[in-house]
């Protein structure tokens, strides 16, 4: 298979990430159980990298393998290209076509400018010979002084006072009210650890309780009156030293909720009664603070709100918070959210079609 047309060979220059060759090393378990194995790729040529079918990760109910991890991957790709010493501050992505998990994705690797300060690589990726995403990436280096403002952080409760996913799911799975699709997933969910520790401050289930309403005045959360999600991550496992693994693994883990949050008004119960499809359409992100001064394995905040949703099209941002409070990353997010579709269900998800008998 031959390289990128873009690139050439390898630059002796290139950053020399724990990403590559380090497969080895890795902990073992299937990528929903090991986000780090879920990113790191087969360098096949200088400017092309491959996932294979085996580390790719379909989310259950979902029809496409996990939108974030073709978004780490290719960040994490794109970042073997670069010189050392750039670090990434921003990228731009589009979700082209689901991919598939029978299938291995292919990444080429364009380097579109290396300058002083700032290398420019875009990122194609393909499964079959068709492009499935595509993302421009752009790397800086180090800046000295500058004046700085952000916003400013929710005061919400410590990560260790929250329930663990398992037990919200083993809640939910209690609910008499739970809708048989949602109930589906979360029991498929319940068989395995999710490597991302998620710690819910305010998400859909508790978005209509009166206690919501007030976490949404304290938080400063109501005053536009946008739907909104609070929640802590980080990872389970010490990851590498590496700036390059925790830009792509908070990458994997920005895509999820994202695009949620622009339903949240719309109750828990509706919303699996009306058969969602949600898809991510396009992503941003915008890393404000370099490496080490954020760890994807350190308990991190994820505030999230939604301006708009019409056309079938969410909006969503996120800001990403230090537990000291500092904003290290923001997202943005368009997706699609379709309502009444039963194509993709398990077979035994779909309404039944009764046959009158008279």
């Amino acid at each position: 298979m031959a390289g990128s047309d873009s690139g050439g060979d390898a630059s002796e220059e290139d950053t020399k990430s724990s990403l590559e060759g380090q497969r080895k090393g890795a902990p073992e378990g299937p990528p929903q159980q090991n986000v780090f194995q879920a990113i790191v790729l087969d360098r096949i040529d200088t400017n092309l990298f491959l996932a294979k079918p085996e580390i790719l990760w379909k989310p259950p109910g979902a029809r496409a393998v996990f939108g974030g991890q073709v978004l780490g991957q290719s960040l994490a790709a794109a970042s073997q290209t670069v010189a050392p010493g750039l670090s990434l501050h921003s990228l731009h992505a589009y979700f082209v076509r689901a991919g598939q998990p029978e299938h291995p994705i292919v990444y080429d690797i364009s380097r579109v400018r290396d300058g002083n300060s700032f290398a420019t690589r875009s990122v194609a990726a393909r499964q079959k010979g068709e492009w499935i995403f595509t993302m421009q990436a752009s790397f800086q280096r180090p800046e000295g002084y500058s004046v700085c403002h952000q916003a400013r952080m929710p005061d919400v409760p410590d990560p260790e006072s929250l329930p663990t996913e398992e037990e919200r799911f083993t809640k939910l799975l209690h609910d008499p009210e739970i809708q048989p699709l949602a109930k589906w997933i979360l029991s498929h969910r319940k068989k395995y650890v999710n490597p991302i520790d998620v710690r819910v401050v305010l998400d859909s289930l508790n978005w209509h309780t009166e206690e919501a309403k007030q976490m949404r005045v304290k938080y400063a959360l109501s005053g536009l009156g946008m739907p909104s999600q609070l929640l802590w991550f980080r990872v389970r496992e010490r990851l590498p030293d590496d700036e390059h693994v925790h830009h792509a693994v908070l990458a994997y883990q920005s895509d999820a909720g994202l695009l949620s949050t622009a339903r949240v008004e719309m109750s828990w119960k509706s919303f699996w009664e009306a058969r969602p499809m949600m898809a991510s359409l396009d992503h941003a992100m915008w890393f404000h603070h370099a490496f080490p001064r954020w760890r994807a394995d350190e308990w991190l905040l994820y505030a999230m709100y939604s301006p708009r949703l019409t056309g079938a099209r969410g909006l969503s941002h996120g800001h990403i918070f230090t537990r000291d409070g500092w904003l290290v990353v923001s997202c943005t997010q368009e997706g699609l959210i379709r309502f009444g579709k039963d194509r993709g269900l398990p077979p035994s998800m779909r309404p039944e079609t009764k046959v009158s008998k008279l």
